[in-house]
């Protein structure tokens, strides 16, 4: 009978024991105890790469790096009964633990699609700190404007939000402390593209109820790099408009032969456009700079034309009285018409600089 109870006893203790190593985990569902409402989710971004950008579509693909820490007393242990101060966990065993514990439910607003090549690591700390650290890549839809081109900067705009909780329960934020954990790596996938920083601002969203929700935006900066395009895009219009200097000074130069010119510079300019647009998808049916170059590059030769042969046979008319105006007019002409036009495609690039 002793040794019975004494069996009993110990069972009793080992059981107590394990019990109390294990950390509460509490509900999945509720909010956490004993904390300070709203709950604070703070949240870090790297910007590991930029694989993909559409322009027209207002799309991109990136490959993210997203940390979030919040506090819940429900998951402390005692540490020195451990003997660590964290435990982690990663891959599956992490999602797995993820499904016990209170999580803020981040959401990217502007997500297409699933994440793909999805890695997670948890790390739990003994007074109740978690912190989540997922890497994934996936497609998102952007706000894009490439009336710059190719002088445009582009603002990526991930928009995360807690769509389960309103904002006097939880709120998403950044403090400076995270913003030494956020950043865009120098290296990018996307051709012509560099970055140029990184920023977070605060925002509010009406949700169910006329709820307000909190949202933080993490903005991405990225610059094209202009310089590739110099010889790419600018260099083939201005040597298509050049025809016209041909046409204005050469001497003895038939009207016949000036029209063949004029006409095959139009096809050429419109070989080019069709070119740049399917090289660089928006150059033209955009109102960029090269779309407003070759717009008026057509406006133009037509007018160098114009000019070239009314002049040349008001000219060619000595008895008529106005024949030495027509000279003269004919003579400044022929730096005017070029000078203007050249004026006008540089005030239209340097328009598009940026400020």
């Amino acid at each position: 009978m002793y040794r019975l109870a004494l069996l009993l006893m110990l069972m009793i203790g080992l059981g107590s024991g394990a019990h109390a190593e294990e950390p509460a985990a509490g509900s999945p569902t509720t909010l956490p105890t004993g904390v300070e409402l709203p709950v604070r989710v703070r949240v870090a971004m790297r910007v590991l790469n930029v694989l993909e950008i559409k322009e027209v579509a207002g799309q991109g693909r990136l490959h993210v790096e997203l940390t979030q820490r919040w506090h819940d007393p429900r998951v402390a242990f005692d540490g020195i009964a451990r003997g660590l101060s964290r435990q982690d966990r990663v891959g599956d065993e992490a999602d797995e633990h993820l499904k016990t514990i209170w999580t803020p439910g981040l959401s990217l607003d502007n997500q297409i699609g699933d994440k793909d090549s999805r890695t997670v690591a948890l790390s739990v700390h003994a007074n109740g700190d978690v912190m989540l650290i997922e890497r994934f890549e996936s497609d998102f839809r952007f706000r894009m404007n490439m009336d710059a081109f190719p002088f445009d900067q582009q603002s990526l705009t991930l928009s995360l939000s807690l769509p389960r909780y309103a904002q006097q329960d939880a709120v998403i934020l950044t403090t400076e402390a995270d913003r030494q954990f956020s950043g865009v790596d120098s290296n990018l996938s996307v051709v012509d593209w560099r970055p140029a920083g990184l920023r977070f601002s605060n925002d509010l969203v009406m949700g169910w109820n006329a709820r307000s929700y909190s949202r933080l935006n993490a903005t991405v900066t990225i610059a094209r790099d202009a310089e590739r395009y110099l010889l790419r895009v600018f260099i083939p219009i201005m040597a298509v408009l050049a025809v016209s200097l041909f046409v204005l000074w050469s001497p003895g130069l038939k009207e016949q032969d000036k029209g063949g010119l004029i006409f095959s510079s139009l096809l050429a300019l419109a070989a080019i456009s069709f070119t740049f647009e399917s090289s660089f998808p928006g150059s033209i049916s955009l109102n960029t700079p090269i779309a407003q170059m070759i717009s008026l590059g057509y406006l133009y030769l037509i007018a160098v034309l114009m000019f070239e042969i009314m002049l040349s046979v008001a000219i060619a008319n000595s008895q008529w009285r106005w024949s030495a105006h027509a000279a003269d007019l004919r003579l400044h002409l022929r730096w005017a018409l070029p000078a203007i036009m050249l004026i006008i495609c540089v005030g239209a690039a340097i328009r598009a600089l940026p400020g």
